[in-house]
């Protein structure tokens, strides 16, 4: 079992790139990172303070030079590379600043392909992408391909297909970064949404220190290190009354 109903928990996370080389650079410098099930949590700092290396890391895209990571209370550094792919992919869900679709297939299949890669057969994943899209208000665009649609229902689209295999973890990387205000405002209500209606623990990564102030913990980052985590005072989001 995790840790205090512990989600993520990474102690002395330490990455380092081109070890023992000339250009060997530290990037992140002994880290810890926890998230709750269930919690709403950014990651704030400057260009440059290590939050995509940490991002990596927390999904699973890479792995650290020392440290350990414990996911659900799984060792994740213990796996093998093809063992962890497959568990990556069950228990995260990915959301991008680029959106990161693939432009020849439409809506549907880009929220479909998750599931193909885990094996639901073809008519399972169908109708769950496509009520997955119906609530992201895309009911009408199952059949469009990414350039016939807007950024903010691209983001929506990728939303859609980071809850394809019902992961416990969302992890967002700048996903507001690429809209104009008001459709990043419209973005990050459905990220509350997803948070109070299923449940699901977000670690949101952020530029943005107005939308970090609606999670229910922040944690600053600056050269590599954790230099602050703070507890915001709750706000409604706006457009609420």
């Amino acid at each position: 079992m995790a840790e205090s109903g512990l989600l993520i928990d990474m102690r002395r996370i330490v990455k380092t790139y081109n070890p023992g080389e000339p250009s060997e650079v530290r990037v992140l410098h002994g880290i810890d990172f926890y998230t709750e099930q269930g919690e709403f949590v950014s990651i704030v700092g400057p260009s440059g303070c290590g939050k995509s290396t940490l991002m990596n890391l927390i999904g699973m895209l890479d792995r650290p030079t020392e440290g350990a990571y414990a996911f659900n209370g799984e060792p994740v550094y213990a796996k093998q590379d093809k063992e962890l792919a497959s568990y990556r992919s069950q228990n995260i869900g990915f959301i991008f600043q680029n959106f990161n679709l693939i432009g020849r297939i439409d809506a549907l299949q880009n929220v479909a392909m998750p599931m193909m890669y885990a094996g639901v057969d073809k008519a399972e994943r169908e109708e769950v992408a496509a009520e997955l899209l119906g609530k992201m208000g895309m009911g009408d665009r199952l059949n469009h391909l990414p350039n016939e649609l807007s950024g903010g229902q691209k983001q929506r689209v990728a939303i859609a297909r980071s809850l394809a295999n019902d992961p416990d973890l969302l992890l967002a990387d700048e996903p507001t970064g690429a809209l104009d205000s008001r459709t990043g405002r419209m973005v990050m209500d459905l990220f509350h949404e997803l948070h109070e209606d299923l449940g699901k623990a977000i670690v949101f990564i952020t530029h943005n220190p107005e939308l970090a102030e609606e999670t229910q913990r922040v944690v600053e980052m600056m050269d590599g290190h954790v230099a602050k985590v703070r507890r915001p005072q709750p706000v409604a989001p706006a457009g609420e009354v």
